[in-house]
């Protein structure tokens, strides 16, 4: 029988009680045999799956049940999503966020009629250096995966108090909310979703930390509630309410050719003049969003190939068609740009949890790239095709997509990239 997911909301005040470890767990020093652990737990271990307002699949990877109607996952796997779902086989269920605890990357879902064996959790003092721990999750939202690894060390802060759980060898990709099990079938974390690669992909989030869930979360809930000036889904400044100069720009890049996600984020300097800066002079505009210099790429093509004044217009309405012919030189590479934009269709897209009015942009012509930026020779040309999404009432690109391939032997150059913004506060 499928559930279909409700509106993904935040509640404001339900509290859930986390199931301790079992009497017999907790008696029992026996370890399992890893077939038999899997046995045991991997009832309590589903794929949770996030989309936008759009249906669109913005993120997959693991949650652990740890009672009848709650289960645990990663924030980062919720973030941007407009619904939330458990899946299993042929069954889904439709999922809520009641507890968020941004700062450890550990939130407590509540999903409805949804029953699941009881886990028990490892106590902090019994986790031991050396111990080995058994990864079940869902990579990817694929099948159940059992893998066997090992504690390598317990991340303390100044106070002695745990701060993380060091892993012997980083977790297979795509496997962000998945439960570490001790040899009792015990929870004793949960695998980060970090980026394959990063110095914190081989950290994992202590299990204990589910105990506290309930009165961390309530308390994010309190503190969002006392900032109007901020929508909870993303941090993006409701129309009128910002001064015109955030303090954090942040996006999300994604690198279609290698399928790798990363965050770009632009931070305000002190203000000196009218002029908005970030990144210590990389990128200024004026109030309103016009650029006027981009001189470090941060946000690759987008960056890179950005036409003078910026992707938009302030009277997008009034130009609905122009042409760019520019150079830029980032990056040690040189970028020759010959361009034609089109004013498209109006729309709306889903930021943070809150619809902006957007105006489309597309962008066709070529490129020309240069390698070496010192030595210009030869003629590496390649069709060039880009969309923007520009929100008149933030003043800035909302989502932007670029594709571009040509050149041969060692000038040959491909792109394919898009950036959509996170939160901006």
């Amino acid at each position: 029988m499928k559930h279909q997911p409700p509106t993904f909301i935040l509640a404001l005040a339900i509290a859930m009680a986390v199931p301790a470890a079992s009497a017999q767990d907790a008696r029992s020093g026996a370890a399992l045999a890893p077939d038999a652990l899997f046995a045991r737990v991997s009832p309590s271990v589903w794929v949770v799956q996030t989309h936008d307002a759009q249906g669109k699949v913005l993120a997959t990877g693991s949650a652990v049940a740890t009672g009848a109607g709650t289960a645990v996952t990663n924030c980062q796997l919720l973030a941007k999503a407009a619904g939330v779902a458990l899946k299993r086989d042929n069954v889904s269920y439709g999922a809520t966020l009641v507890f968020p605890d941004v700062a450890r990357d550990l939130c407590q879902l509540r999903i409805p009629n949804f029953s699941a064996p009881p886990i028990g959790i490892t106590p902090a003092n019994d986790l031991q250096v050396g111990m080995p721990l058994h990864i079940v999750g869902s990579p990817r939202g694929k099948e159940l995966t059992l893998g066997i690894g090992m504690l390598a060390g317990l991340r303390r802060n100044d106070t002695g108090e745990l701060e993380a759980l060091q892993l012997a060898a980083q977790p297979e990709a795509g496997l962000g909310g998945a439960g570490l099990f001790d040899a009792q079938g015990r929870l004793a974390g949960l695998v980060s979703a970090a980026t394959a690669g990063s110095g914190s992909a081989n950290l994992a989030i202590p299990a204990s930390w589910i105990a506290e869930l309930p009165l961390r979360g309530q308390l994010a809930i309190e503190r969002l509630a006392t900032q109007p000036a901020a929508l909870s889904g993303g941090g993006i400044a409701a129309p009128g309410q910002g001064s015109g100069r955030p303090n954090v720009i942040e996006y999300q890049l994604h690198d279609r050719l290698t399928n790798v996600y990363r965050k770009v984020v632009y931070r305000a300097d002190p203000a000196t003049d009218d002029r908005i800066s970030f990144n210590s002079g990389g990128w200024i505009e004026k109030p309103g969003g016009e650029v006027i210099s981009v001189t470090s790429a941060v946000a690759g093509e987008f960056d890179t190939a950005m036409p003078p004044g910026g992707w938009a217009k302030e009277n997008l309405k009034e130009e609905a068609a122009w042409k760019k012919s520019y150079s830029s030189t980032l990056g040690g590479i040189r970028i020759n740009m010959d361009l034609s934009a089109t004013v498209m269709e109006d729309t709306v897209l889903t930021v943070g949890g809150q619809e902006f009015k957007v105006v489309r942009i597309e962008y066709r012509g070529f490129t020309q790239r240069f390698a070496n930026a010192g030595a210009v020779s030869g003629n590496q040309y390649g069709p060039y095709r880009a969309e923007v999404w520009f929100s008149p009432e933030l003043g800035r690109v909302i989502r932007f997509e670029a594709k571009t391939r040509g050149g041969a032997s060692s000038g040959a150059f491909q792109v394919n990239e898009a950036l959509e913004l996170v939160s901006l506060r």
